[in-house]
């Protein structure tokens, strides 16, 4: 049996695609310790893993990631995406490196995996450490050929000028737009001594890894002739339905013929007047069940009778039930609608929502609405177009076939031990 170490950003969407894949390593004998925030100590346990906490000043506790970083909510697209990468990405790594060196001393890991925003474990590689895996949890970042950059939410190129446009971007990202956070980075390299990045920042992220793992699916993603050698689609984690989940009184509701609409905000973007609030004012006077969560008790008075909020419902339980998700544009849970075959309409423009609502419209499962605070008319409107055309959830049946032919946990849990057989060979 063998030794892990996993790295996870203390942040709901970063944790829970690894639960099931914790559980399945720990199920199969296998030493997992786990290094994340003071919060998911509890749920690290339950799986049976060994809880180690991050650094204490990359801690947040309880409080809000906006709190913490109070510059961020000033930030959108991608002058809040540098932000993230330089002062959380980049940041935290001599910290996390300098924790994770320590834990090496007593538990000689056969592995190391991390998140998408947890890089220590690739430059502890690269210092004479054990191999190290990716767990993607975000949209593809990797250029391709009429791919455009990364942070913008466009589409890929289809005519002459919009592939000419997409070449001139991809250089100017690289040479320019992006340099400021690769320099920043080269400071922190530098001190650890490391060699330096020569490219553009998004390329080492599936150069250094030993093994990459996206928790997505070809079919998701935009079209490339090639892939990395190292690159695996391994498909999202789908949330199953919870046995012990106690329903609220209106669930029988769901039975009415009515639609079923689910308002779906993410746990970092929480002002409900984003969406939660402009849905409920555009659907209040429809035939329409309107689900809104996460809301807490009492964030939301005078709620109309046909909506109904919560502050968590399981995914694996409501969504069976659900015809249409709006969402701000979480990774994980976009995917999770469209493997139930539910169209999607999607708002954000914060962090890396603009490209999953991108994938979004070039998919045609679904509106992108293409801004971060629509209109209670914007989501009325795309409410009506999702269900008076059939294409839309046409397109998402479709997905929903490709994604069913994914296992994520028990694809991870093998490609890490065959990385792990060939590194002891």
């Amino acid at each position: 049996m063998y030794k892990i170490i996993i790295l996870i950003e203390p942040a709901e969407g970063h944790f829970n695609p690894f639960v099931p894949i914790i559980k399945k390593f720990v199920e199969q004998g296998n030493q997992v310790l786990c290094m994340t925030g003071s919060n998911y100590k509890e749920r690290v346990e339950k799986t049976g893993a060994t809880f180690h906490n991050i650094p204490s000043n990359w801690d947040p506790e309880d409080k809000d990631i906006f709190d913490i970083f109070p510059e961020l909510k000033k930030r959108r697209g991608l002058s809040q995406i540098k932000y993230y990468l330089k002062h959380i990405l980049f940041d935290q790594v001599p910290d996390v490196l300098n924790a994770l060196k320590t834990i090496l001393e007593s538990f000689a890991a056969d592995v190391v995996i991390g998140d998408s925003f947890m890089i220590a474990g690739g430059w502890m590689t690269e210092l004479g450490g054990p191999p190290n895996v990716r767990l993607s949890v975000l949209p593809l970042g990797l250029s391709g050929k009429n791919i455009p950059p990364y942070g913008l939410g466009m589409l890929p190129g289809k005519t002459m000028l919009s592939k000419l446009r997409i070449r001139f971007l991809s250089i100017l990202f690289e040479k320019i737009v992006f340099n400021d956070v690769k320099r920043y980075a080269n400071k922190i390299r530098q001190q650890l001594n490391l060699t330096p990045y020569k490219k553009i920042i998004f390329k080492y992220a599936y150069e250094i890894p030993a093994l990459v793992l996206h928790t997505s699916i070809p079919s998701f993603e935009y079209p490339r002739k090639e892939f990395p050698a190292n690159f695996r689609f391994i498909g999202p984690i789908i949330i199953n339905p919870r046995d012990d989940y106690k329903k609220p009184e209106w669930w029988s509701e769901l039975y009415n013929g009515f639609t079923v609409v689910l308002v779906n905000q993410g746990t970092i973007a929480k002002d409900h007047n984003n969406l939660i609030q402009p849905a409920i004012e555009g659907l209040k006077n429809e035939n329409i069940n309107i689900i809104a969560v996460p809301v807490k008790k009492g964030e939301i008075r005078d709620t109309p009778k046909n909506v109904h909020t919560e502050p968590y419902i399981p995914f694996g339980n409501l969504l069976p039930h659900v015809d249409v998700m709006i969402t701000n544009g979480g990774f994980g849970g976009t995917q999770n609608a469209l493997a139930h075959g539910i169209p999607v309409i999607i708002a954000g423009a914060t962090e890396d929502k603009m490209e999953v609502a991108a994938r979004i419209e070039y998919s045609g499962a679904g509106i992108n609405l293409k801004k971060q605070q629509p209109t209670s008319g914007d989501i009325k409107k795309a409410v009506r177009m999702i269900l008076d055309d059939s294409s839309y959830r046409k397109k998402a049946e479709e997905l929903k076939v490709a994604y069913a032919e994914y296992d994520a946990p028990t694809l991870a849990v093998e490609l890490v031990k065959d990385l792990i057989m060939k590194h002891k060979a």
